[in-house]
């Protein structure tokens, strides 16, 4: 016999039921959500000049308290960051404006805590910070990278290696080992976090990722110092001045094939410019084993026209270092090195220029990350000093092919330059016509049918043509762009965002061609190499094929064709 229950209890258990049901259903919802957002994918780094925006309020905030409150937003090829100081309202909440180049992590320093956030330029970063929290409680994000944010702030995951250095315990342990030792637990040491941080399965693929390789980069920051924190370690180990240690040091070496560990960490990682630490990879070493630090004082007393107290000054300097002991002319050294400039800049080049060598015999890759990163960073000298750079600078940095390093300097050597009242440079972004590839070229020509053109076949990796467009591009000013049309083409070979800065300073039309319309080009024409180029009559013809001619030489083959 069934027992019938009362209408209201009834009510309630399907009430129940119904709320149990919305629960599971939220639950699988937000499971599935947290499952897909787990596994996302971050997308290499673009060039994207603009400012990302961070906001947020600090819980118990009192401004009597004087809480420090900074954030650092790095510059990759200065290896610096600017330092910014948020407005904090009195209810705690605050909002700032982040310039970057691109997305990455700045670091933020707020009380005792101090951390990296990933952020974007355009987008919107929020963060709720209550500092009497325990750690991993400290920051909840959301927005914009929220669930990286999150993740990175968690006590289970490592996303840092201190500087050996500065460690006191670290230095006792490593007084008397051999540089070769030292890079073993260095290693070891890396290979370990990440094993943890591998395993450390409840945070998303691309966190852990990043996390490794912030760890990566600071390993290689104590790597690179191998040579000076053994010989910190042996300054605090014989409790001597620093002096002294340089002096002990300075014919010590490092061995020849030491660097080659560079072969096994990610130094050309997709990802690895988002991590605010990727300066680490280069110190002023450059991968150097028999660093000098007398190398510039040197250079100086073999090429420059030295007084003799000039010379002598130099000569005291390097008995001071030997001897150990501090040497009380320091300033003076320093305003005689500034005064050869071509010298320094000579030497400059030649480290710069061996560094490459280094690297591209150890990666076996010209065009990697890390030595367009060395090439980078040989700019620094004139844009520290507010100067456009250098011919030679401007050499280096055509060889740069990353759009990430090649668009912060083009910006910051603009800004460098004296404004000028109109503009000279109009570059045009055409789309290739819409016809079979064997009709391409007489397509490009017919629209400047009558008129004298110039057809550059051209790559953004190739320094020789980017060096000759600069050579040729005051003729369009001389010649007059209403006497020839200036036609580039290149191909998928290039990378489209570098293709697309580097043309902003190249006057005329601009074509990127796809890979069947290029290749076509590439065999009617039989090339081996670039860059090539074309003069068309005003016929359609072509009036001249060469690899390279003169500015001169360029001027009268298109005043000839103009005169006709």
């Amino acid at each position: 016999m069934k027992t019938k229950l009362p209408l209201i209890i009834l009510l309630l258990v399907e009430t129940i039921t119904a709320y149990a049901q919305n629960i599971e259903k939220e639950y699988l919802s937000r499971n599935h959500a947290n499952r897909k957002e787990l596994n996302y994918t971050l997308p290499a780094p673009e060039y994207q000049k603009g400012k990302a925006i961070l906001s947020g309020t600090i819980s118990n905030y009192n401004p009597d308290d004087n809480l420090i409150f900074k954030i650092g937003a790095p510059n990759i090829v200065m290896g610096a960051a600017d330092t910014l100081f948020p407005t904090v309202e009195a209810d705690g909440s605050f909002t700032i404006d982040i310039p970057l180049y691109h997305s990455t992590q700045v670091r933020m320093i707020i009380g005792n805590a101090d951390l990296v956030i990933l952020l974007s330029p355009q987008k919107e970063t929020n963060v709720t910070i209550n500092l009497n929290n325990p750690p991993g409680k400290q920051f909840v994000f959301s927005g914009h990278y929220a669930t990286i944010n999150n993740e990175w702030c968690q006590p289970e995951l490592i996303t840092k290696i201190p500087p050996v250095y500065i460690n006191g315990n670290l230095l006792d342990s490593i007084a008397g080992i051999s540089a070769n030792e030292f890079k073993k637990r260095c290693i070891n040491q890396y290979k370990q976090y990440i094993a943890h941080n591998d395993a450390q399965l409840q945070f998303s693929e691309v966190t852990r990722t990043l996390a490794n390789l912030s760890c990566a980069f600071d390993c290689l920051e104590n790597l690179q110092a191998t040579h000076y924190c053994l010989q910190t370690a042996y300054q605090k180990k014989e409790n001597i001045t620093r002096e002294q240690a340089f002096a002990a040091f300075l014919d010590i070496h490092l061995p020849d094939d030491f660097h080659n560990y560079l072969k096994d960490f990610p130094v050309n990682h997709p990802l690895a410019l988002y991590c605010y630490n990727y300066r680490n990879v280069i110190t002023n070493f450059l991968y150097d084993t028999h660093y000098d630090p007398l190398s510039m004082e040197k250079y100086l007393l073999e090429n420059a026209p030295l007084t003799k107290e000039e010379q002598k000054l130099i000569h005291q300097h390097e008995a001071a270092f030997k001897a150990g002991v501090a040497f009380q002319l320091q300033s003076d050294l320093g305003t005689l090195v500034n005064k050869y400039a071509k010298e320094r800049d000579d030497c400059n080049w030649s480290v710069f220029s061996e560094a490459k060598k280094r690297l591209n015999h150890i990666l076996q890759d010209s065009t990697c990350l890390l030595i367009d990163y060395v090439r980078a960073i040989y700019m620094r000298s004139s844009l520290y000093n507010l100067k456009p750079l250098t011919h030679r600078q401007e050499l280096m940095a055509s060889e740069i092919t990353n759009p990430i390093f090649l668009g912060i300097i083009q910006d910051m050597n603009h800004q460098m330059r004296p404004r000028q009242k109109t503009a000279t440079k109009k570059f045009t972004v055409c789309e290739a016509p819409q016809v079979p590839e064997k009709e391409l070229l007489n397509a490009l020509i017919a629209r400047h049918k009558g008129k004298v053109q110039f057809i550059d076949f051209w790559a953004t990796w190739c320094g020789g043509c980017r060096q000759i467009i600069k050579e040729y591009e005051p003729l369009k000013k001389e010649i007059g762009e209403d006497q020839v049309a200036f036609i580039y083409l290149t191909g998928p070979s290039s990378i489209k965002k570098t293709w697309e800065i580097l043309i902003q300073d190249i006057a005329g039309e601009h074509y990127w061609l796809n890979k069947e319309q290029w290749g076509y080009l590439w065999n009617h024409f039989q090339m081996t190499g670039l860059p090539m180029y074309l003069i068309i009559d005003k016929k359609g013809n072509i009036a001249k094929r060469f690899t390279h001619v003169t500015v001169k030489e360029l001027k009268e083959l298109l005043g000839l064709e103009i005169n006709k």
